[in-house]
């Protein structure tokens, strides 16, 4: 199809339906990405908190660990020098 004939289709479809229609489903859909683009920065901010939450308790982990002759042993890595 063109471009024209594209334009012409949009425009006939949108003379067919009132305005106030057009307008209530605008808002609908930008009401429904609102909601959604809220629901995800929540789930961004739970994991963030989450991932921050976990660093700190590793980071306490590893340095209560106990040192022995100068080297301390880090969680599935090898002796590394104090």
């Amino acid at each position: 199809m063109s471009g024209a004939l594209i334009a012409a289709l949009a425009v006939a479809s949108a003379a067919t339906v009132p305005a106030f229609a057009q307008s209530s489903n605008l808002n609908s859909i930008n009401n429904s990405l609102a909601s959604q683009a809220e629901t995800r920065a929540m789930m961004q901010q739970q994991t963030t908190d989450f991932d921050t939450a976990l660093m700190r308790s590793e980071s306490g982990q590893i340095n209560q660990q106990p040192v022995q002759n100068g080297y301390y042993m880090l969680p599935h890595m090898h002796a590394t020098h104090r």
